[in-house]
């Protein structure tokens, strides 16, 4: 019987191993929303692994029966697809929602200008975004009252606008920036 033998067990998990990896490219095309292709692979073997493992603890050279192995089935294939239910396809949305909109909600944060950015060409910007920064290409924002011809490297920048993304920026000195380079007033009176 094929289930007694450990090396058609060997040979089936091994197999199954090689058939998952094979069809990843496949898991879109091959798929019922929640279970795919790949995920069918994994499950025989798992299955394979764990039949192997009943076999090899139960002592002598009984086999587990066929009725055991297809409840063994059914019950990973379930929780693999318990599994793409609750873990893996709500992180796959947040994430594809996340990077799809990321670019967009740039608009209005600040940066500092990596490659300066000519009134005709495209420049880099260092954006900040929480933890992480983001190097974008940019132009410079045309609808302000005095055209800007030129924003030289470190530059502190505003995003104004993103279009195709290209960030839209203009020069922008925010409040604490200002007050560190203006020069204190508080001593002057004593100097004269």
């Amino acid at each position: 019987m094929i289930l007694s033998n450990q090396t058609y067990m060997q040979l089936a998990f091994v197999t199954c191993l090689i058939l998952a990896l094979l069809t990843l490219p496949l898991r879109d095309i091959v798929t019922v929303g929640f279970f795919d292709i790949s995920d069918l692979f994994v499950s025989f073997m798992i299955s394979v692994f764990i039949g192997y493992m009943i076999n090899e603890a139960m002592p002598g050279n009984t086999a587990i029966s066929i009725g055991l192995f297809l409840l063994i089935v059914i019950t990973v294939v379930t929780g693999v697809v318990l599994l793409n239910i609750f873990v893996i396809i709500p992180f796959r949305s947040r994430s594809e929602n996340s990077s799809a909109t990321s670019i967009r909600q740039l608009e209005g944060k600040e940066g500092t200008v990596s490659v300066s950015i000519t009134a005709d060409g495209v420049g880099e910007v260092l954006v900040y975004t929480g933890f992480t920064k983001i190097n974008k290409m940019a132009k410079i924002y045309e609808n302000v009252k005095e055209p800007i011809a030129f924003i030289e490297q470190g530059t502190n920048v505003l995003v104004m606008d993103v279009k195709d993304s290209i960030l839209y920026v203009i020069p922008y000195t925010n409040a604490i920036q200002a007050t560190n380079k203006q020069k204190p007033t508080w001593n002057t009176e004593h100097k004269k």
